[in-house]
Order: C-alpha cells, then structure tokens, then sequence
C-alpha cells in the first residue's frame, strides 16, 4: 500500500497523471524545464518588440512555480511565468504599445479574450491573450499614473500552461 502522492511505482506516477489530467482538461507535457524558460522569455521579447516602443525594462527572467492545481507541493509538475514592465518610454507612447499590441497579436497567431478596462478603481486598460497553439497566456495592463508617486508603465505577465517535469527533475531546482 502507497502513501498519497507517493511515486515508489510506475502505477503512482500513472495515477498521478491521470489525475492531472482530469483537473486540467489536458495531459501535462513533459518538457524540460529549462526549455520552457527559454520559450516564455522568447515570448516576451517578441512582445516587447511587437509594443514598438522602447524604455527601461524590468530585467527578471521567466522562472518556474507550482502548478497549484495539480501540485501545491511543487514536487513534479509546473507552470513557466514572466512577469515583467515598461516603463519611462523614450520612443513611443504608451497609447501606441496597447494598440500596436491589439494589431500585431492577431496577426502572429494570438487570440485576444479580453480588451477593456480592468476592474480596478482605476479601470485601466487591459489586453489579455492566449495562444492557442502552444496555450501560453499573455496578460498587458497599461497602469497609468492616476495616483501620486505611480509611474506610468505597462505590466506584462506571460505564462506557460502546467508542464510535468522529466522523471528524476525537480522542478524547483530548475
């Protein structure tokens, strides 16, 4: 007899996977964690480049996090996310990286499932899309300065959907 959640036999990983699967909707892909990092950092200079704008940029790169659904140990499987900013533009406007973001995500394969106002005091605008082929999300809020000591930016957070980690990784020293 196993403990719950133990992986001494191919059968308990096989359950476990099985239950992943049935929370998510989908069998997590086992991908290599440094891979994913590198794909969600991808996607973001490709947003950035897409914004068409340049200013300072937040400099954390994608790391990996539990998948909470599935995982809140953190032991096998994970999510890729990469939160990062824009901010004191020197060319462009912030205007202009929201609506060249609304032309260019439809054009590169993305699908835009929100574009409106945030629900906030502030209602700012917000983009949010997800890319149905390799289902990463991509989250844009343009905060503006409404309240003093608030520097005007736009927060960009992309993420992975749940990856399982290769046998024998663990996802946290990733």
């Amino acid at each position: 007899m196993h403990e719950a959640g133990s992986e001494t036999s191919s059968g308990s990983t096989g359950q476990q996977q099985e239950r992943a699967e049935g929370i998510l909707g989908y069998k997590p892909e086992v991908r290599d964690i440094a891979k994913a990092k590198d794909e969600v950092n991808s996607i973001s200079s490709r947003v950035l480049d897409w914004m068409k704008v340049r200013g300072s940029v937040t400099e954390p790169s994608a790391a990996a996090h539990k998948c909470e659904a599935v995982d809140p140990d953190f032991t096998k499987y994970y999510v890729v996310n990469h939160p990062w900013s824009v901010y004191d533009l020197k060319k462009g406007s912030f205007d202009e990286a929201m609506d060249n973001l609304r032309k260019t995500l439809p054009e590169k394969g993305w699908k835009i499932t929100k574009d409106g106002p945030m629900r906030t005091k502030d209602a700012d605008p917000e983009i949010v899309a997800v890319q149905p082929d390799s289902h990463h999300t991509l989250t844009v809020q343009w905060l503006k300065p409404a309240r003093p000591g608030r520097k005007e930016l736009i927060s960009v957070d992309v993420d992975s959907r749940c990856f399982r980690a290769p046998e024998g990784v663990d996802p946290y020293s990733g």
